[in-house]
């Protein structure tokens, strides 16, 4: 395809501009392109090996990153978090991105909820509306299955169009019967319903879960007269039409699919204004545009924008001074799958109403072939397979290979395409998204646009458009790892103008990096674009003032996002309905498998240690006990944490952060006010090196330099008040704390700094080989997993080999992927 994808602004011109309504155009037309072109929104879809994992699984999953239509050249760190249905974050990493996209895995342990909340993010989105920040429920199956929905904190609502969210038109009303579970809402098209003005109304209805249910009925006015009837036609959503008389109301009675009856108030109707209705039309956009007999002198001119990825692609002059409707079209050549958003605007260029519609060329997809050349679903039966692209671009892969009962669809299954052309652009929660691009006939395109009417995105702030504003950059690009530090405890007369730091970087391969770094004009020095992996040893030295570093505290960071320790839930976060009882049956079986298999392959795991000698030693804690504690600090009922040699403390925003959730009972929360702590209802009594301190005293002292921390339960009687609260004493450190891994540098001074998370290989058996570890049970559902399958014109063919487990018959292939210029591809087999 190519340049296609590449659209060069279309714009036309109803009428020309002129007068003072030229000037509010020409700005806020530049103020669009300007907002497209210097901040660029990215978005993210993530594949995973599977929809759902047994505990003590690992998730693997690969990321790709997209700006608008291409792959997003923006960002170089990935941010990925598992979040628990309360909003607390169990585990985070950070990862580098690497051809717009990122791959990483999750390991899962034993004590998990019945859901989590995958998250994935770039600092550059955070510039913007989080709301669409990728999240994801992973569902986590055991040998008894997932628990009932409506047991967690999660069993809320999926429909994230709330009030705040949408125009004010598009009201939702909840249903007033015996089962409030069931929902109707109502999109007037454009955004309000005007007295005298016919208008096309769609209709959503939910469950208490979000899910499409069926429904009919009828409008009424007050006097119970019939005006309109409607039925849902596709996943919940329909529409009707109606002309709002003045000083009547209307409400709709309906039936859901189990005919339970309902009545709904439908929204009010303005007394003037503006409707604006459209529909697609061959290779162009049409619209109408309708305003009240009697309205003001603002609504008889009107303006009209369209845009498409942030940039104007139309805009016209509506006279509407003599009559009191205006049509037209604009024209689609150019403009290439996606979304279209149209605005009409008064004389005033104050917003009136708003439409998006969804454009498919067909032209977003490149050709992938995946040809299974040895096909046994034996027990550890060898399988190869040819992944082909016919094509001179450079293209991006993942691809998962796994028990295809586990990997079967759940309802609300996204894919790439559907999420990066679809529901990645929208608010609302939208039920099987990739049907919509199964087809392009009348039937999908009708279907197609409801979705268009019952989902809102407002990108654009108009009024601070028009006043020249643009968004404030909170969190600039970031060029993978930094090398920040920081002198603290010194006086500026104290360093000289001309200081300069040299830094070895050591990584756990005993590879090394050096640097000469000097002091920028706010003191600090800095050296970015850094890529480096788990934690890396640093030595360094002052080269003109090699005391320097005995007088003050040198603070080594790698310049990544620090973010929140707890989260609030997002109402999309909901237990979706077991309506699978396939894959349910299948997680029991593979739980079950494992929990009677777990004697032998522990028996077999013994027989194949190694034998080692221990002798009796004092432990680390008893060590940093010993080192650090006196008096009633000294043993007692404590959970202890030796921060001298943790990786995962280095990136720990503070003590409060890296605490929380690590001792069982004493809850953290952090915020704009500072951190709170609390267990068994008291507040702990803190201590800095014995000694009594409050929070503030605590939370501004850098990780690195504390060593050790003990976190007394409560009653800690060395408190005052009897410590109903507990305690927590934190030690500061002390000569030779530092990890033993560390290799000594010529003298220099050291510490240690986190880099990206530990990257972890997909283990794939080697049956034709005689090997220790494959007399051990095979019950693995995830067969293989490659994250990066890279081609070009000169490599466009790959092949794979990987064995069958011990029990699977039916194999699933899912490969993904994207090419340079954007087009996507998908390829699903079954192998059997």
């Amino acid at each position: 395809m190519n340049c296609t994808r590449f659209y060069s602004s279309l714009i036309a011109f109803v009428l020309l501009f002129t007068g003072l309504g030229a000037g509010y155009a020409q700005q806020l037309d530049s103020m669009v392109n300007l907002y497209g072109e210097r901040y660029p929104q990215e978005k993210v879809y993530v594949h995973f090996d599977k929809p759902a994992y047994n505990t003590g699984e690992t998730i693997w999953f690969k990321a790709y990153i997209f700006s608008g239509i291409i792959p997003s050249p923006i960002s170089r760190n990935f941010y990925v978090e598992l979040i628990d249905p309360s909003g607390k974050v169990l585990q985070q990493k950070v990862l580098p991105v690497y051809e717009a996209s990122s791959a990483g895995s999750f390991d899962l342990p034993a004590n998990l909820p019945p859901t989590v909340i995958f998250r994935a993010y770039t600092t550059w989105m955070l510039n913007f509306d989080t709301s669409f920040l990728y999240s994801k429920i992973i569902r986590i199956l055991n040998k008894t299955g997932v628990s009932a929905p409506g047991t967690t904190a999660a069993t809320t609502p999926a429909a994230k169009q709330t009030a705040a969210k949408q125009p004010a038109a598009a009201a939702t009303a909840a249903a007033s019967s015996s089962t409030p579970a069931v929902s109707l809402r109502f999109f007037p098209e454009g955004g309000d319903l005007v007295t005298g003005l016919e208008s096309v109304v769609a209709v959503k209805v939910t469950d208490e879960f979000g899910l499409p249910v069926s429904a009919n009925g009828s409008i009424k006015d007050a006097s119970g007269a019939t005006v309109a009837t409607f039925g849902t036609v596709h996943d919940g959503m329909g529409r009707f039409s109606i002309e709002p008389q003045a000083g009547k109301t209307y409400y709709a009675e309906w039936q859901d699919e189990k005919k339970q009856t309902h009545k709904t108030n439908l929204p009010a109707a303005k007394s003037t204004g503006v409707v604006l209705q459209c529909a697609s039309s061959g290779s162009r956009e049409a619209f109408i545009i309708k305003r009240s007999q009697e309205s003001p002198d603002n609504l008889k001119t009107l303006y009209l924008l369209g845009y498409f990825n942030s940039q104007v692609v139309y805009k016209a002059r509506l006279n509407l001074q003599q009559n009191f409707m205006v049509s037209g079209s604009i024209p689609l050549e150019g403009i290439p799958t996606g979304m279209i958003q149209m605005t009409l605007f008064d004389a005033d260029w104050k917003p009136l109403a708003e439409r998006i519609a969804f454009v498919n060329k067909e032209d977003y997809f490149f050709t992938t072939r995946v040809v299974p050349t040895i096909k046994n679903t034996d027990r550890r039966g060898k399988n190869s397979l040819v992944i082909d692209v016919p094509d001179t671009l450079r293209s991006n892969l993942s691809i998962s290979i796994t028990d295809a009962g586990l990997s079967k669809a759940d309802p609300d299954a996204d894919n790439i395409v559907s999420h990066l052309l679809l529901s990645g652009d929208l608010r609302g929660y939208i039920n099987n998204p990739y049907y919509y691009f199964t087809g392009n006939d009348d039937t999908v395109r009708s279907h197609l646009d409801l979705v268009m009417l019952t989902n809102g995105w407002r990108r654009f702030k108009w009024d601070d458009l028009a006043a020249g504003k643009l968004p404030v950059i909170k969190y600039p690009h970031e060029n993978y790892l930094s090398l920040n530090i920081n002198l603290t405890g010194v006086l500026p007369s104290q360093v000289p103008k001309n200081t300069q730091i040299n830094v070895f970087l050591q990584a756990k391969d005993s590879s090394r990096q050096l640097f000469f770094l000097s002091m920028d004009s706010t003191g600090k020095f800095k050296q970015d674009g850094l890529v480096f992996f788990d934690t890396v040893s640093v030595f360094y030295q002052f080269n003109n003032n090699k005391h320097l570093a005995n007088k003050a505290v040198v603070n080594f960071t790698n310049g990544t996002y620090k973010g929140a320790v707890a989260v609030k839930p997002d109402s999309a976060w909901r237990v979706p309905m077991p309506l699978d009882t396939s894959l349910l049956n299948r997680g029991r079986f593979f739980a079950s498998e494992a929990e009677r298999l777990k004697p032998e392959l522990e028996k077999k795991v013994k027989v194949l240690e190694t034998v080692t000698v221990k002798a009796k030693q004092k432990s680390k804690q008893q060590v940093m006990d010993e080192k650090y504690t006196s008096g009633l600090f000294t043993g007692g009922d404590a959970t202890t944490f030796d921060l001298t040699d943790d990786p995962s403390a280095m990136g720990a925003y503070n003590i409060f952060s890296y605490l929380q959730g690590r001792v069982a009972g004493l809850q953290i929360t952090t915020g704009g006010g500072g951190s709170q702590l609390q267990w068994r209802g008291a507040t702990p009594s803190l201590f800095l090196n014995e000694m009594p301190v409050d929070v503030t005293a605590i939370e501004n002292i850098p990780v690195t330099d504390i060593a050790y921390v003990k976190a007394f339960r409560p009653p800690f009687f060395g408190a005052m008040g009897g410590g109903a609260g507990g305690a927590i004493a934190i030690y500061t450190k002390k000569g030779g704390d530092v990890s033993s891994s560390a290799t000594n540098v010529g003298g220099l001074d050291k510490t240690k700094l986190t880099g990206y998370a530990a990257p972890k290989e997909f283990y794939s058996p080697d049956y034709s080989k005689e090997l220790a570890q494959n007399e051990l049970p095979d019950i693995r559902t995830t067969l293989y997993w490659v994250p990066y399958i890279l081609t070009d014109k000169n490599n466009h063919k790959v092949t794979l080999q990987f064995y069958n487990n011990d029990v699977t018959k039916r194999i699933r292939i899912i490969l993904e992927g994207m090419n340079e210029d954007g087009q996507l591809t998908r390829v699903e087999k079954i192998i059997e």
